[in-house]
């Protein structure tokens, strides 16, 4: 049977996991959006998944646990080291958050950087599509992902103590993962919070081949002989530790709160093993690559061990009248660091980071209809790298940004209107004689959300954006080695211009059963920097040259689901159909790298009072728009299954579950990922685990 035929049959049957469903979504308030209200009440398209739904989704990786979320992909560098996309865009223009704090982490400069925050934590993750500049900064062009914990909430606790265990593992990935969380009040307003995880996993069982036939196919005309990867997918083992402890303060006039956490994650990169260049390695790492195989020892390959520490304030002051509703503070600072292994064990490239941000925001109370926020946000960032093959040289980069957001309703049309200027300084290394780059950005947005009657909207968001180029993209000189390729930067680069019209048509009340969203997208850049392959080869590598060029963007995006299907002695059925596309080029019509293809999925639900069961299918078409030097990818259909039990336990409850994942045992391969042509998804795998909430 043709896969979309057998995908369509399944839908009929299908949805996301049944955990997905157990409650509602729309009805919470995100943090992230700039007055914080639901995804209803804001023309900016916004989504959030909440704990039941984490509960089954959870992945090692941020990438991977939101990628099956419509309008999001993930990059794939293993299990451990998988970066969000947003609408096709990632990266450089993705914001990564935790607690509306900066991550300040690097993970943006290179896909196989992992993201410094571990789902595992998560309590709620917010994800703004499309242009979120106003709150965020230029680098959220394309949107951004905000990751809550309960690290520095000012919610109350439901007793004077309380917490939750969650164990869980996986198949395919060898998975063993431990999180918990505990709280107690310790009287006065005052509460105490801890947090540790701690996750292993194995080198992932994958179905067939880690290389694509493409590129064996390729290698085998050319000669060229590989040992090929079979069944399990090499060096993609990782480890994973860290924790927090947080105090809060909660009081009439509002609340105040410190944590102090650390990150460490220790994995190798899938690809590297037995796929280097001819130049890579020098004669002492080969012979220590032999005696390790001779040992039996985990396969070699780069590997990539990863340190942080961070710090975090936040608090909010609510005043007894004047014009001002309240003021917020939120201030952040990460001490980060990785070094890049080689096969032999030797640190290759040192890499460090220490970056802080404040931000300082004020709420208005009402003024001739108009409501509002209007703040300022500060942010450094010293980056150093030390290596024979550290491309990126240190550099100290400064932005400051100054903003307001308004709205005001005009019977049953809601507008929203923003502005946001910042300026932004990037220092590099003075003895290197490199120009600096000093340049301000001007990025403002207009929304209207329009009631035609009750449970029907229409959404327009229009955005003008500019986002500075990053010191990667001006400064770049020398291999990549984790990425295969040599990368050269152009410090002539400009702001990139951007322009975006987003409109939705949205069904269903925050109380209905039922709900539809139907989105269409086009974005156009000025100035686009992409990564553009080119001929040219050096010490091995393929090389890429950053360069601006214009760019287009277009999709669409449709969402329908009823959790009241039907009402059976069971439990109540629920079903989800979505399906979301994405297209890229330059004005000359050629596509531009790494773009995802466009899916259709949906998934059948069965929540009962204590037991939830779910079906899922997803289909990815094969993506054969491709750039220069680009391989195709093959269609592929995921195939998922859950089970959930939930029971009382003293003052909580005790839930265990089980999921199924990529039952037809498919070898699927995502276009965003770098590794597409040499890493995999994993194969068939059975996950669960147990959660105890007290």
């Amino acid at each position: 049977m043709p896969r979309l035929p057998k995908l369509l049959s399944l839908a009929a049957l299908a949805s996301l996991p049944g955990l997905a469903l157990a409650a509602p979504l729309e009805e919470v308030v995100v943090n992230a959006t700039p007055l914080r209200k639901s995804p209803l009440q804001t023309a900016q398209p916004t989504r959030i998944l909440d704990e039941p739904r984490l509960i089954a989704l959870r992945a090692p990786s941020l990438g991977e646990t939101l990628s099956s979320t419509p309008g999001l992909s993930s990059t794939w560098f293993g299990p451990v080291a998988s970066r969000p996309l947003i609408r096709g865009q990632g990266g450089l223009r993705v914001q990564m958050y935790v607690d509306g704090g900066d991550a300040l982490d690097v993970s943006a400069l290179s896909d196989d950087h992992a993201v410094s925050i571990d789902p595992l934590l998560a309590q709620r993750i917010e994800v703004l599509q499309g242009p979120a500049a106003l709150l965020f900064g230029n680098s959220a062009a394309a949107g951004a992902i905000n990751v809550v914990t309960r690290r520095l909430s000012p919610a109350e606790l439901p007793g004077p103590i309380a917490g939750a265990v969650e164990l869980r593992g996986d198949s395919a990935l060898g998975e063993r993962a431990l999180a918990a969380r505990l709280g107690a009040s310790l009287g006065s307003g005052w509460r105490i919070e801890g947090d540790v995880h701690r996750r292993r996993t194995d080198d992932v069982r994958i179905p067939g081949f880690a290389e694509s036939a493409a590129l064996r196919a390729e290698e085998e005309a050319e000669g060229e002989e590989h040992g090929y990867e079979r069944d399990r997918l090499g060096n993609s083992a990782g480890e994973t530790d860290g924790g927090a402890i947080s105090l809060v303060r909660v009081g009439e006039s509002g609340w105040f709160g410190v944590s102090v956490s650390r990150h460490d994650s220790f994995y190798g990169l899938p690809g590297h093993a037995g796929h280097g260049h001819e130049d890579e390695h020098d004669h002492d790492d080969e012979v220590a690559i032999a005696a390790a195989e001779m040992e039996g020892e985990e396969e070699a390959g780069v590997k990539l061990d990863l340190a942080q520490r961070r710090v975090d304030v936040e608090g909010e002051w609510r005043t007894a009248g004047g014009a001002l509703e309240s003021l917020r503070l939120r201030f952040a600072r990460n001490d980060y660091e990785h070094s890049e292994l080689e096969p032999g064990g030797e640190v290759g490239t040192r890499y460090a980071q220490v970056g802080e941000e404040l931000r300082i925001s004020a709420m208005q109370r009402e003024v001739s209809g108009w409501r509002g926020t209007f703040g300022a946000q500060w942010r450094r960032a010293d980056f150093d790298a030390v290596g024979e093959e550290a491309f990126l040289p240190p550099s100290a980069t400064e932005n400051f940004g100054l903003f307001v957001f308004q709205e005001r309703s005009f019977g049953p049309v809601a507008l929203e209107a923003g502005l946001r200027h910042e300026f932004q300084r990037i220092r590099p290394d003075e003895s290197l004689g490199l120009e600096a780059y000093d340049a301000g950005a001007t990025n403002g947005s207009i929304g209207a959300l329009w009631t035609l009657r009750d449970g029907l909207g229409l959404a327009l968001n229009l955005n003008a954006v500019e986002r500075h180029p990053t010191a990667t993209e001006l400064y770049a000189s020398g291999p990549h080695v984790a990425a295969f390729r040599y990368e050269i930067g152009d410090a002539t680069l400009d702001t990139e211009r951007g322009r975006t019209a987003d409109l939705s048509l949205r069904l269903g009340r925050p109380d209905a059963a039922w709900r539809a969203t139907v989105s269409v997208f086009a974005s156009h850049y000025d100035r686009y920097v992409i990564a553009a392959p080119t001929d040219e080869v050096e010490d091995g590598f393929d090389v890429v040259r950053y360069t601006a060029t214009d760019a287009r963007f277009t999709g669409a995006e449709i969402e329908w689901s009823h959790e009241r299907l039907a009402e059976t002695a069971a439990g109540r059925l629920g079903a989800r159909l979505f399906a979301d596309s994405v297209r890229a080029e330059d004005d000359d019509g050629t596509p531009l790298p790494q773009i995802p293809p466009h899916r259709v999925g949906g998934a059948l639900t069965l929540t009962g009072a204590r037991l939830s069961l779910g079906l899922d299918a997803v289909w990815h078409a094969a993506q054969d728009r491709l750039a220069p030097a680009e391989r195709p990818t093959g269609s592929f259909t995921l195939v998922g299954l859950d089970l959930a039990w939930r029971t009382p336990w003293a003052n909580g409850s005790i839930l265990w579950f089980v999921r199924g994942t990529n039952l037809l045992d498919e070898e699927a391969r995502r276009h965003a990922s770098p590794l597409k042509d040499y890493a995999p998804l994993a194969g068939r795998s059975v996950a669960a685990g147990i959660r105890m909430e007290f």
